[in-house]
């Protein structure tokens, strides 16, 4: 039998990587009336090195779910069409159209409606608008699974036939050469924190909906902002703190992924050890690091980390691992990073030397602004407020790490208190 994952990752010195994961587009008012629904997979992390994949024996292969313009239907008009995994009709099953308005004046707005599908699995809802503005989702939820189909906007002259496949749902995905996983991770060391991005992709060929209720991916007890980039399908993870990412959401037959982000303190260690869990099912897994020089990337059992450059210049290490089908799947792999720069003596010095520096330029900067004028006083202090706000911005969305947010804060608050000292 074949594996679903059966051919080794290629990483090569050209190839290049980015620094990030591409992130999934949100669902928005002007979309591809003809795009295809059979996964609801997000895009790949961008120029990552390039992973193949071979079918395998008995892969279920799903009947693609569709959104097309009918020039048979009246304008206005979206025919739903429900079938199982075998394209037989579902009666009975109640349809829910999602209707997004957005425009310059009136912003955006949501409605839903919903209709139940005839003895041919079949519902038409009339009479709806067709503009740019104005954008369309047909769903279906089945037990406590989500099918939907991508949005897409109603043409002007004729209407749109939508096909969407509902699925049986399991809550364990079987031990079968059939369900597969993979987990691409990127690491990059900043000044007071680890970053990592994170793709968890499962493979389901089998003909049933797979939704997790307590699957839990083992991070770091110490991590934090863990961050789920958004996507059209329900698939995301959630933050179980001390233990990881909850993962959520319907895994259609097919190919799903969800991409997420998370950090680690970091306290200038010349090396860092962080063990990283992984989805079920996981046979292959590819590692990358934004490396500085002399910096060393391990992951025991892998094969040994190779260098590449990206496009951007930025020098990285890369490793991977692809099981064979009779080796067990992995469950969890450590990543181990050596040789990472370290503040000498050198560096310490200057930071002294830098602080001296700044004190001795609040001095001068007290003792200049003590002759300023009223107004110079009143537009300094806004300049500084206006900074703390900026600030406080950059910290909450994780551009900055709390060691340099401190710093910076201190030091907007000792030059407030010399600016207002002028004033009395």
């Amino acid at each position: 039998m074949m594996a679903i994952l059966a051919a080794a990752v290629v990483a090569s010195a050209s190839a290049s990587a980015s620094t990030s994961v591409a992130a999934t587009a949100s669902v928005a008012p002007t979309v591809s009336a003809s795009a295809s629904t059979s996964t609801n997979a997000p895009a790949m992390p961008m120029n990552h090195p390039r992973v193949e994949q071979k079918a395998a024996q008995n892969f279920f292969r799903p009947p693609p779910d569709t959104s097309e313009e009918d020039p048979k239907l009246p304008p206005g008009t979206i025919v739903v069409e429900l079938r199982d995994a075998i394209n037989n009709v579902l009666p009975n099953k109640t349809v829910q159209l999602g209707i997004i308005h957005q425009s310059v004046a009136k912003g955006e707005s949501r409605e839903h409606v919903q209709q139940n599908t005839g003895a041919d699995g079949m519902t038409t809802f009339p009479q709806l608008e067709a503009s740019a503005g104005t954008a369309y989702r047909v769903s279906v939820k089945s037990d406590d699974a989500s099918f939907a189909a991508r949005p897409f906007n109603l043409p002007h002259d004729h209407g749109m036939h939508v096909v969407l496949h509902i699925y049986p749902v399991v809550h364990e995905l079987p031990q079968t050469l059939q369900v597969g996983s993979r987990a691409i991770v990127y690491v990059e060391v900043k000044d007071d924190r680890v970053q990592i991005q994170e793709r968890v992709d499962i493979f389901n060929g089998t003909p049933a909906a797979f939704v997790p209720h307590d699957l839990i991916l083992r991070l770091p007890e110490n991590f934090t902002a863990l961050n789920s980039q958004q996507q059209m399908s329900d698939i995301g993870v959630d933050a179980v703190p001390h233990q990881g990412a909850r993962i959520h959401g319907t895994f259609v037959p097919g190919e799903n992924g969800v991409v997420f982000s998370w950090q680690v303190p970091y306290a200038n260690e010349p090396t860092l050890d962080m063990e990283i869990g992984l989805p079920p099912a996981a046979r292959q897994v590819l590692v990358r690091a934004a490396a500085a020089p002399g910096m060393r990337l391990e992951v025991p059992t892998f094969r040994e980390a190779t260098a590449q450059v990206s496009e951007e210049g930025q020098r990285e290490l890369v490793t991977a691992r692809q099981l064979n089908d009779n080796e067990p799947p992995l469950r969890k792999f450590t990543v181990k990073l050596s040789d990472l720069p370290t503040p000498g003596p050198t560096r310490l010095i200057g930071t002294a030397l830098a602080a001296a520096g700044v004190a001795a330029g609040i001095w001068v900067t007290t003792q200049t602004r003590k002759r300023s004028t009223k107004a110079g006083v009143k537009r300094d202090r806004e300049r500084i407020l206006q900074e703390v706000e900026d600030l406080e911005r950059a910290h909450a969305r994780g551009d900055i790490g709390p060691k340099t947010y401190e710093r910076a804060r201190r030091e907007l608050v000792d030059e407030l208190a010399a600016v207002l000292a002028t004033a009395r």
